[in-house]
């Protein structure tokens, strides 16, 4: 029947409006991946921004030596000789409440406060007192002019010999009376260094001064005691760096710095030494164990001040910190050798870094002038070389690329390289197609070629369902029943390939010799069920041979004999688990496409092949699989991707450890399975929530580019083998 004009417009309205559809499907999946690109990359990008850097204004005061800033930076305690202890509102200047009176005045010594607030003060008694600040913030209040700060005086300690500095002090936990704590002070004394303890008891005995014994030659200009108190660092005109043990009276290591050291201080956790020389130099040390004695280990290096270093300040919140000169303040990071501020002094003064690193405050000796400037630099701990190179870490002996995003202190440095993700990423996509490839390809290939349409619809159908098994199903049975059996049958399971190889070898002659009709009783194409009887044997095989070669070769256990032979540990959950639940994964995948495109040879070129004289095996080889290449490429890329991607059973599979090891007895962390793990503990717009972001936007690439590298070469398999 003819259609009518309106059938026709409406068949061409549909036809529009189909391909309307159609386009606009494809634009909004377009889109819709570009969106989540640009998403990722919003998402990282602030990792690699600049520090940004403002200055907050500037307020008078009377000179002070010593500064202790609220967390928040919005009120600072200040220390002088003649005036004492003042509190002013930040950065306003503004005087707050004054606490009450301490020693008298003019004091004749004191120390910068510690973090938590404490300093030794020597009053013009010349007794030594110890200051302990805080303040009192009503529930809510954050105005801080409703704050009281709390000033507790202890000790009143008498000095035998007056010092003439103060360099560094300790309170020792558990170490004496008045609330079970010790005070343990270094100062430089008129014939040199000099140390004592101080238990805070009622009634303190007179305080006399031990000396401490230098090499001859060497004039003490610095020194810190370590975290515990039990070592005392010092440095001196001369350039040296000493390790020392004062109980003891002996030194456990030394480091030449290169110029005359000016002060010393530490980083965030108290274990990385900071050491100042008075031509700029500045650098962090750490002590390490080389064999049986102690080193002094020089692990960072930052750019040069201009003027000698007068002291060091930490922030409370990771492992930046404050260092100035005369001329110059600066912000560096102790992981990343970061730079985050720097700016030019006017006039000899004091700086000082507030607890959350955001507040930068200098304080002119002279005139009593206050400058601040806020800092905004929320991820000084990433930088492109920690990310992509080796870092040197505190406790570590040399330069690793190591990830570990969390720890049980709060002075914790956190390791993000990206490169032991990235190499487990490899390693797991590696022994999954080693396993998958060979068994897919080759499996499609008998499929397509040799196996009965009988057999082919059985076998295809069979395993393309297996594609349907979720990856957390196949991770619970790797983890849980996989593993352990491995564990228990390691030699076996490596024996088994050759024991099922040996057997093919053994019967090979026989089979050649035996009459066709009893070959061909399972029918032509049908001749791979002759395999099921060899592979069962060849299970029976390895379980005599394992034990026999774990018992006689290996003394008995292949785990010992791993570690012991070739200093390998032997995981459960290692490699080769998560390559064969992997592969499991990756086959149908890789299968289905291979057969499809073994199956599209025209069967012309077969036929041709098999007339000129080849056997069925020639032809298969010679001419099927190279031209059905571009398919099997394709295949073989989307079941790489796949493996790149595959998260639960590398999450279940595997002990989820970040080594970089090839051995297929350990585990490995994958991108998208340390995703997994890490991103419900990560804080919002934190560092750690923008690095897996950043994990992302690399498993984004990888599949980018790889997916392109795949349509390109199989473009051009495809025209070289198109005029077959």
């Amino acid at each position: 029947m003819a259609s009518t004009p309106s059938n026709q417009t409406r068949a061409q309205r549909m036809d529009r409006f189909m391909a309307f559809a159609i386009s606009g499907g494809g634009l909004a999946i377009i889109g819709a991946v570009l969106a989540m690109l640009l998403f990722i990359t919003k998402e990282a990008l602030p990792l690699f921004l600049p520090p940004l850097v403002r200055p907050a204004g500037t307020a008078s005061a009377l000179p002070a030596g010593g500064v202790w800033l609220e967390e928040a930076g919005k009120a600072g305690v200040f220390l002088s000789a003649g005036e004492g202890v003042r509190a002013l509102r930040l950065p306003t200047g503004a005087a707050l409440p004054a606490p009450a009176e301490g020693p008298p005045r003019p004091w004749r010594a004191f120390t910068q406060p510690n973090p938590k607030g404490e300093s030794l003060v020597i009053g013009a008694d010349g007794r030594l007192s110890i200051l302990s600040l805080a303040w009192i913030k009503p529930a809510g209040e954050n105005d801080p002019a409703q704050w009281t700060l709390e000033t507790r005086w202890q000790g009143g300690v008498a000095l035998k010999d007056q010092p003439r500095e103060l360099l560094h002090f300790r309170m020792i936990e558990g170490g004496g009376l008045g609330g079970g704590r010790t005070l343990r002070v270094v100062a430089l004394l008129d014939q040199g260094l000099g140390w004592a303890d101080a238990p805070l008891e009622a009634t303190p005995a007179p305080l006399a001064w031990s000396p401490i014994p230098l090499e001859a030659g060497l004039t003490p200009t610095a020194a810190a005691w370590s975290a515990d108190g039990r070592n005392l660092s010092v440095g001196t005109l001369e350039g040296q760096l000493l390790d020392l043990d004062v109980e003891a009276g002996t030194a456990l290591a030394s480091a030449s710095f290169g110029e005359p050291i000016q002060s010393l201080g530490f980083a965030l956790g108290q274990s990385s030494l900071l050491v100042g020389g008075r031509e700029g130099r500045l650098a962090a040390y750490q002590r390490v164990r080389v064999g049986e004695a102690f080193q002094l280990q020089r692990f960072h290096a930052f750019p040069r001040l201009q003027g000698p270093v007068l002291g060091f300040m930490p922030s409370q919140r990771d492992k930046r910190f404050l260092a100035w000169t005369p001329g110059q303040a600066v912000v560096d990071h102790l992981t990343t050798e970061r730079r985050l501020f720097s700016t030019p002094l006017e006039g000899r003064g004091l700086a000082a870094l507030a607890p959350r690193g955001d507040l930068i405050l200098h304080a002119d000796a002279t005139t009593g002038g206050l400058r601040f400037w806020t800092l905004d630099a929320p991820h000084p701990e990433v930088s492109f070389g920690l990310l992509w190179g080796k870092t040197h870490y505190e406790g570590y002996e040399k330069p690793e690329q190591v990830w570990q995003s969390t720890g049980g202190t709060d002075d914790f440095e956190p390791k993000f390289s990206l490169i032991p993700l990235v190499f487990g990423t490899l390693k797991g996509t590696l022994y999954a197609m080693l396993f998958a490839f060979p068994l897919a390809v080759l499996g499609a290939l008998y499929t397509s070629q040799f196996a009965t349409p009988r057999l082919r619809n059985v076998i295809k159908p069979t395993v393309e369902i297996m594609a349907a098994l979720p990856s957390v199903v196949l991770g619970f049975l790797a983890g849980l029943v996989m593993a352990p059996l491995l564990e228990r049958m390691a030699v076996e399971v490596l024996v088994y390939p050759f024991a099922v190889l040996l057997l093919m070898l053994a019967l090979a002659p026989f089979w050649g010799r035996l009459s066709r009709p009893f070959r061909n009783a399972f029918g032509e194409g049908r001749e791979v069920l002759w395999m099921v009887p060899i592979l069962i044997a060849g299970l029976w095989l390895a379980g005599l041979a394992g034990p026999w070669i774990e018992q006689t070769l290996m003394g008995g256990s292949y785990r010992t004999w791993l570690q012991s032979a070739m200093g390998v540990t032997y995981d459960q959950r290692n490699s080769l688990v998560v390559g064969f639940a992997m592969g499991f994964a990756v086959i149908p995948i890789i299968f289905t496409i291979s057969e499809d495109a073994l199956s599209s040879v025209p069967r012309s070129l077969t036929s041709a092949s098999l007339a000129c004289g080849a056997s069925p095996w020639q032809t298969a080889w010679r001419v099927v699989l190279p031209t059905a290449s571009p398919g099997i490429f394709s295949a073989t890329m989307v079941g790489l991707g796949r493996a790149i991607g595959e998260t639960m059973i590398v999450l279940m599979a595997t002990g989820n450890t970040p080594v970089m090891d090839w051995s297929p007895f350990n585990g490995m962390r994958t991108l998208s399975a340390n995703i997994a793990v890490e991103i419900p503990e990560a804080p919002l717009h934190g560092t750690l929530y923008r690095v897996l972001f950043l994990a992302a936007f690399l498993l984004f690439i990888f599949t980018f580019i790889l997916n392109t590298v795949a349509e390109l070469v199989r473009q051009r398999l495809r025209r070289r083998y198109e005029s077959i």
